[in-house]
């Protein structure tokens, strides 16, 4: 008799590999209309702002190196109220596209400004307090230093993978994100995502040269609520 018994045939089949992302970190940015007149406003009201507090507060921002930040209740500034609009009709929208409860909406808790001049920058942090965070471009000279987020997974830094030097890496091997400061525009991101403000080394004269913006914290709030 023969034994035909053998190992078991195996299938020459590539298997299919499936690919899903958890766990995304959101970054939302968006071009006002009209902006260059409400930036000419905006300039006037944030330099009048710092006339009257040249020495203003310290977060971020390093005053040694000339970094100004503002009091943080410009929100309810009739100066900033057409900005404070806009940036409602963005949180409206961020609202639908991330299904959040339909009786609450996103608001501006705080606001403040920031003017930074040639050498000065913001050191990393986070927003605590809030549910988003977000930054609007007032003024922005060419190489005025851009926002840089940084990958929120501290886990992964511990065993990092080496990639392919010879490849383009996407989204998915990424570090660090950054966004030109365009003014106009607004980026909004999670308030826990750390973020820092690189030195602005512009080589624009004058209060050309400053980099300025408006900062702001948002929660969710009642329907009717301020």
């Amino acid at each position: 008799m023969n034994d035909q018994s053998g190992p078991a045939e195996h299938s020459t089949t590539t298997p299919k590999v499936y690919h899903e992302n958890y766990f995304p970190t959101p970054v939302f940015y968006c071009d006002l209309p009209g902006s260059a007149a409400l930036n000419r406003d905006l300039i006037k009201a944030i330099r009048a702002e710092r006339a009257k507090d040249d020495k203003g507060i310290e977060r971020s921002n390093v005053v040694s190196l000339g970094g100004w930040h503002s009091r943080t209740d410009l929100v309810g500034e009739p100066a900033f109220a057409a900005l404070t609009k806009g940036i409602d009709e963005i949180t409206s929208d961020i609202s639908r596209q991330l299904l959040y409860d339909p009786s609450l909406r996103l608001g501006i808790d705080i606001m403040w400004a920031i003017i930074n001049p040639p050498g000065s920058a913001n050191r990393s942090h986070i927003h605590g307090g809030s549910l988003w965070s977000g930054v609007y471009y007032v003024q922005a000279p060419k190489e005025a230093g851009r926002i840089v987020f940084v990958d929120p997974r501290t886990a992964s830094l511990m065993i990092p993978a080496r990639l392919d030097p010879n490849q383009e890496q996407g989204p998915q091997n990424w570090r660090e994100v950054s966004f030109e400061p365009i003014p106009g525009r607004a980026v909004l991101f999670p308030s826990w995502l750390y973020h820092r403000v690189e030195t602005n080394v512009t080589g624009a004269k004058g209060e050309a040269a400053d980099r300025i913006c408006v900062s702001f914290n948002i929660t969710q709030k009642g329907l009717g609520s301020s």
